[in-house]
């Protein structure tokens, strides 16, 4: 990966030098927590508004100081090579972090390269520290190689300017353009507003030895080094992994950056290469309260792949995105605490709507023993074999077929169709259901019994809708239906995205054979109400019917209009027409003859009869 940290030296824009703070504030959260961190800990620890869990991100996949360790990311330099001496190691861990470290932090950090315990280190540290030779104590337990310090103790005759300049590997042009910023501000160590000020005037990062000789220069005489370092990491400056340092007011306005560079785009598998090592999903028991917490705290559905990233946070480029996907699902499935319904989604148990588990009492059948003038039963139930006008091929089209009146529904289809075609009838648009058995097993999962799905609108809106395999109902039509102008035999498709996603397509299209208009609507509830009121048998519902079409009606449609009237089964409307001579079938409509009425019930038919 390409390093973002730039030397000193450079001349760094403003977008760059907000990059390099950003890197280091994660540095610092990585070296304070003393452990792997996932991104939204890293983020959550910085504790910077601007600062969010995208930024983070972007910090830890395109910088060469960090790298991922099983779904976390880590510090680089806890990977040293312990073959080198442990002044080596030592050096190597402040540099890389650019500015003094506790000696428990920095215990810490030896303890993850050499896998020792920490109180050995701080042992060894304390007394490197005493020993003052190479590492010194700052401030506050903070530990800091001496080589940080600006150099002025020369064993030559003559020690100048040129010869500090040299000594510490600085040149004119790292120093000379800031000289007069630095006597404007007074800077020395007895004055922390004067670092903060020259950071300011200067207006982008200076290096510690910089700001040290700026203060050497003024006051050759009275320079101390290690005074002055003091002053600088108290004066409330920022350092930078880099080495440099900016003032508070700098590190506020690079605040207004992060935005920005959290949209950076990063390369695709970058941050999946970063977890190829990763080893399959172990949700732990506090991982399985937390999930499930997040989902309590939700009023509505709670989606699996959302805890993944936010939890987790394991991305779709992850290679093990699908298998970790797939755990937590199935982790979350198990518990009795939640309800799961499908695909990824979730809800805690007792917050699913009531009106779902049951199939609304508009759509029971009435069950009625009509009789003519002589006791004769009207409405005669035929066996299948008894029908004529292959009325028994007629009674299976699913959009016959309806909520308790359907045929036992397969095994699911291996690969069912994408597409599916579907009828909105009189009274599932009334409360806004659909029936199952129109659909083409599997279209919808089998599995759970009770399915969220989404459907994408024509105009763009999602809406959730229940599907529930036991009632063999779908639920939550009622707004978008009422807003189509047909009251019966309106057409729409929908096409399945994912198993619990689907498009409908809508272009006030009507299905011709069950298309009932508002008038004639209105005809059949006013017989609905007089059969009610005077116990009018199904078999004279279907008289009255016919004679209102004397060209004869298709059977789908005199099905559709009798259950306006009157709830009524398929196979009963089949028998009706099968069983009594005044129905006949002519160019494949059914017609009813008034002159046949006399002749009443076919006795050919008795052997059929249903008893």
């Amino acid at each position: 990966m390409t390093p973002t940290t730039l030397s000193p030296s450079e001349t760094l824009t403003q977008k760059e030098i907000a990059t390099l703070y950003a890197e280091t504030l994660v540095y610092k959260a990585l070296i304070e927590a003393e452990e792997p961190l996932k991104a939204s800990e890293v983020a959550r620890a910085i504790a910077h508004t601007e600062f969010d869990v995208r930024l983070a991100r972007v910090i830890l996949v395109t910088s060469s100081q960090f790298t991922a360790l099983d779904r976390k990311w880590t510090l680089w330099t806890r990977y040293l090579d312990t073959t080198n001496t442990f002044d080596n190691i030592v050096r190597r861990t402040l540099n890389a972090f650019g500015q003094p470290m506790s000696s428990r932090h920095l215990a810490s950090e030896l303890e993850a390269v050499y896998t020792r315990p920490r109180f050995v280190y701080e042992d060894m540290l304390n007394r490197l520290t005493e020993q003052d030779k190479s590492y010194f104590i700052v401030t506050d337990d903070l530990v800091a190689p001496v080589s940080w310090l600006l150099i002025t103790d020369l064993q030559i005759p003559y020690s100048g300017e040129d010869e500090v300049l040299f000594e510490n590997f600085l040149d004119d042009d790292s120093v000379y353009p800031y000289v007069d910023a630095a006597n404007e501000v007074r800077l020395g160590a007895d004055s922390l507003e004067s670092i903060n000020a020259l950071l300011d005037t200067v207006g982008k990062p200076l290096s510690a030895k910089v700001i040290q000789f700026l203060a050497y220069k003024r006051n050759p005489d009275a320079f101390d080094g290690r005074a002055f370092f003091q002053a600088l990491v108290n004066s409330g400056a920022v350092p930078l992994l880099d080495g440099t340092w900016i003032s508070p007011t700098q590190a506020e306005n690079l605040l207004t950056y992060f935005a920005e560079i959290a949209e950076q785009e990063v390369s695709d598998s970058l941050e999946a290469e970063a977890q190829e090592s990763a080893q399959p999903l172990v949700i732990s028991e506090e991982d399985l309260e937390q999930l499930v917490e997040t989902i309590q705290e939700n009023d509505g559905t709670t989606l699996a792949h959302r805890l993944l990233e936010d939890t987790f946070e394991i991305l779709p480029d992850y290679v093990t995105y699908a298998s970790d996907l797939e755990i937590v699902v199935e982790t979350l499935s198990n518990d009795d605490r939640l309800v799961y319904l499908g695909g990824d989604r979730f809800r805690p148990q007792g917050t699913l709507p009531a009106y779902i588990f049951s199939v609304p009492g508009l759509f029971q059948f009435p069950e009625t023993n009509y009789t003519d003038l002589e006791g004769n039963p009207l409405d005669l139930l035929l066996e299948t074999e008894g029908f004529d006008g292959g009325l028994e091929r007629e009674i299976l089209n699913p959009l016959a077929q309806d909520v308790w009146d359907d045929e036992e529904s397969s095994d699911a289809a291996v690969n069912p169709p994408a597409n599916a075609r579907t009828i909105i009838k009189y009274h599932h648009k009334q409360i806004g259901t659909l029936p199952l058995c129109q659909f083409p097993n599997g279209f919808f999962p089998t599995e759970p019994g009770i399915l969220e799905v989404e459907f994408i609108l024509p105009s763009s809106q999602r809406i959730g809708v229940w599907v529930n395999n036991e009632t063999r109902l779908l639920y939550g039509l009622y707004d978008w239906f009422q807003a189509i102008p047909i009251d019966s035999g309106a057409v729409f498709t929908l096409e399945r995205q994912a198993s619990d996603r689907y498009i409908v397509s809508y272009n006030d299209e009507s299905e011709a054979t069950m298309f009932v208009s508002r008038n004639r609507i209105n005809e059949l509830l006013a017989l609905s109400q007089r059969a009610e009121d005077e116990q009018i048998a199904t078999f004279e519902i279907v008289r009255e019917i016919m004679e209102h079409s004397r060209k004869g009606l298709e059977f789908l449609t005199l099905l559709t209009e009798v259950n306006i009237v009157r709830r009524t089964r398929r196979h009963l409307l089949a028998s009706i027409l099968s069983a009594y001579h005044c129905f006949f079938q002519r160019g494949g409509a059914w017609v009813y003859d008034s002159k046949k009425l006399s002749q009443g019930f076919d006795k050919s038919k008795r052997k059929y009869l249903n008893r």
